[in-house]
C-alpha cells in the first residue's frame, strides 16, 4: 500500500480559545446550579451589572445638571429674596442688607397727617396696609407707654386715618403687608 503525504494541519488558534471559553461557561453554569445561595449571588451580581451599565450614561449628566442648578441658584438667591423684615430699633429707616432684591419694594408714606406729640416723644405702631395703600388695621408693639392714654390713642388713630401710603410691591404688583411706623414731632418714618 502506498502512503500518502498529506500536510499536517494544526487547529486555528481561535478554535482553541473558543473551546476554552465554552468550557469555562459550562463550568460556571454547573457551579451556579450547585446551590440556591450561589445562584442568588450570581443573579444579584448580574442585576448590579445591568443597572450600572444602564445608569452610568445618565448619572454623569444628571449630577452635573443638579450641581449647576445649585450653583446658579446660590448665585441668584440674594436677588430673589423678598424678606421684608425691618432693621431693628426705632429711628433706623431702611432694610437689612440684601433682603429686598429688585423684585419687591417696601411701603412708603405718600402723605401724612401730623399730630402733636409733646409729652409722648415717639409713637411706634405696626400698621397693616392693603394693595391700595389704605390702613386696614394696626397693633401697638409691647412696651409702648403711650398706649395707656386713651386721648393719645385716639390721636394716633386719627393720624393713621389721615395718612396715605404707597403700597408695597411684589413682582411689580401692589401687595398688602405689615409695616412699622414711627410718628415723631417732625416726621413719619416707615419701616417694612
Amino acid at each position: 500500500m502506498k502512503k500518502l503525504n498529506l500536510p499536517t494541519l494544526s487547529p486555528p488558534r481561535e478554535l482553541s480559545d473558543r473551546l476554552r471559553v465554552m468550557a469555562s461557561r459550562e463550568a460556571l453554569r454547573r457551579r451556579r446550579r450547585a446551590s440556591l445561595e450561589v445562584f442568588l449571588t450570581h443573579m444579584r451580581e448580574e442585576a448590579e451589572l445591568v443597572i450600572n451599565n444602564l445608569m452610568r450614561p445618565y448619572a454623569v449628566p444628571a449630577v452635573g445638571g443638579v450641581l449647576s442648578t445649585l450653583v446658579l441658584f446660590g448665585i441668584l438667591a440674594p436677588y430673589l429674596s423678598v424678606n421684608l423684615r425691618a432693621q431693628g430699633g426705632p429711628g433706623r429707616a431702611g432694610y437689612e442688607s440684601g433682603s429686598i432684591g429688585a423684585l419687591a419694594t417696601p411701603a412708603a408714606v405718600e402723605s401724612a397727617f401730623f399730630m402733636s406729640l409733646e409729652e409722648s416723644g415717639e409713637v411706634v405702631i405696626d400698621v397693616s396696609i392693603d394693595e391700595q395703600g389704605r390702613v386696614i388695621g394696626y397693633t401697638i408693639p409691647r412696651g409702648q407707654g403711650w398706649a395707656q392714654d386713651p386721648e393719645l390713642v385716639r390721636n394716633v388713630e386719627t393720624a393713621l386715618l389721615g395718612t396715605r401710603f404707597t403700597p408695597a410691591t411684589l413682582f411689580g404688583k401692589p401687595a398688602s403687608g405689615r409695616t412699622r411706623v414711627f410718628l415723631r414731632r417732625s416726621a413719619v418714618d416707615v419701616q417694612g
